[in-house]
């Protein structure tokens, strides 16, 4: 009887793991979709605020009528802003606002906002509306400005769903501020835990759920009684004689098993030798182009006699053959159990490098690097080629985007994240390909190997950020999200 109750308890325990592992895992799902809508809504308000913007500075307060059309159908269609409000720094000028409106507390704090803005939204959580927070903007969006430009938006709609999942009790959710005001619902401390600010640079609001996992889920009645019976059967089966038996079937399986995982490592090691073999020729095709370029070019150089011209040319063959270098030996590196730590590495100093590598590129294309870097120093901690790899990839297929393209590069720091945005005026990444942009061997170029963005996202997870393609913004741009440093933080 030791035995058997050993065996039902084993049973019960298995059954208990797998079934938390598949709740846990439904539940980061779930919890991963929730954040992605929330967060492409909140992206919603900025686009709706520059439109408001726009229309009030060209129509002014005497053509109001136009803001606040535009402001009705706003409403309509997002249901989740209560109302649109310009609100004068001169408290004696009338505001204008749909209704329900706004208190006078709440239009203080518009203006205290909108007068202390540098030019980017800010956000607040409303003091007379419970679950509801303001999204301001001055108008104009200069020094120059006379007005503020809200919205409040409701909280509890914004990450509404309509999917049963959320219905049931023991999920819970809620939307906090930055700086850890409750804007609404309420997720627990304990079970598994998903916390996230949501995607959006203007309203870095966070998403927290939870998830409460009781005996009851980890051992449904229906699947218990089965691993019961089945525990009990087994147990029979041993009792009667047939281990000998149970013990030759369990040897024919374990040689099947090592057959299948046999012929599955093999295929493992052909597809990860065939990515290595692709990324190689990916990452070393463009400092050997760079290479082949400035050594045409100094042999022309060497023609004309131009010495000082051509030393320059030399030291960029000599830097790319290093980065080419670098390349091979960081490829080298993975193969080994330990890597090379990172280092502390500067955001805005690696754009400049990627900058100069393309310079002689860009020109000959006719097209424009525009770089729009931070004051504010951004150190992240990184293998340095790896970032470099990461920022050249995004600008040089910004530049392949189009003729004479414009390239936009800027940095800032965002509560405690590094972020970099490449922004290109091509024709975008096509509807049908943008799901699966980050995905090998999935290009919309008729030449393109498909790699480099998914090189570029497996490095910036290995160095604990993100990054994204930014669909709703008004051309295209990737957004590389990275944590400072330790060092800076700490400093």
């Amino acid at each position: 009887m030791t035995v058997g109750a050993v065996l039902v308890a084993l049973a019960l325990a298995v059954l208990a793991g797998f079934e938390r592992q598949r709740l846990v895992g439904e539940f980061n799902t779930k919890s991963a979709i929730l954040h992605r809508l929330a967060s492409q809504r909140a992206d919603q308000h900025d686009a709706h605020l520059t439109s408001l913007s726009a229309i009030f500075v060209a129509g002014g307060t005497t053509r109001q009528d136009l803001l606040l059309d535009v402001a009705d159908t706003i409403m309509q269609f997002y249901p989740r802003i209560t109302s649109v409000n310009v609100i004068p720094f001169d408290p004696s000028e009338a505001a204008i606002e749909t209704l329900p409106g706004l208190s006078e507390e709440d239009a203080v704090l518009v203006r205290q906002m909108a007068q202390k803005s540098t030019g980017a939204l800010q956000i607040a959580q409303m003091p007379s509306t419970p679950n509801h927070y303001l999204l301001v903007k001055r108008s104009p969006n200069t020094d120059a400005a006379l007005h503020g430009l809200a919205l409040a938006i409701d909280s509890q709609a914004l990450i509404a769903t309509d999917d049963p999942f959320w219905q049931m009790p023991s999920v819970a959710y809620s939307l906090m501020t930055p700086d850890g005001a409750v804007l609404t619902g309420g997720a627990t401390a304990g079970g598994a835990l998903f916390s996230k600010p949501l995607g959006s640079a203007s309203q870095p609001l966070i998403l927290k759920t939870s998830l409460e996992i009781h005996l009851a889920d980890l051992l449904p009645l229906g699947k218990a009684l089965s691993v019961l019976a089945v525990a009990s059967g087994l147990f029979v089966i041993a009792v009667l004689g047939l281990a000998q038996r149970a013990r030759t079937n369990d040897a024919e399986n374990r040689a099947r098993l090592s057959v299948q995982e046999t012929r599955l490592a093999h295929a493992s090691r052909v597809n990860a030798l065939g990515e290595m073999a692709s990324g190689m020729a990916h990452e070393l095709a463009q400092p050997l182009t760079a290479i082949l370029s400035q050594a045409q070019a100094g042999r022309h150089l060497a023609r004309r006699g131009d010495v000082d011209r051509l030393r320059g040319v030399l030291d960029d063959t000599v830097s790319q053959a290093q980065r080419a270098s670098d390349i091979l030996n960081r490829l080298r590196s993975w193969s080994k159990p330990n890597r090379t730590p990172s280092t502390a590495c500067s955001l805005n100093g690696a754009v400049r490098s990627v900058e100069r590598l393309l310079a002689s590129e860009a020109e000959a294309a006719g097209a424009k690097v525009t770089l729009a870097l931070s004051d504010a120093p951004a150190f992240i901690d990184a293998d340095p080629v790896e970032l470099e790899q990461v920022i050249f990839n995004l600008v040089r297929n910004a530049l392949d985007a189009s003729d004479a393209a414009q390239v936009t590069v800027r940095t800032y720091v965002l509560h405690g994240t590094a972020v970099l945005e490449v922004v290109d005026d091509g024709p975008g990444v096509p509807a049908d390909l943008q799901p699966r942009i980050f995905e090998p061997f999935v290009t919309g170029r008729l030449n393109g190997t498909g790699l480099g963005l998914a090189l570029c996202q497996r490095l910036a997870e290995e160095m604990g950020g993100d990054i994204a393609f930014m669909s709703e913004a008004s051309e295209t741009t990737f957004r590389l999200s990275l944590p400072l440093s330790k060092k800076q933080v700490e400093s």
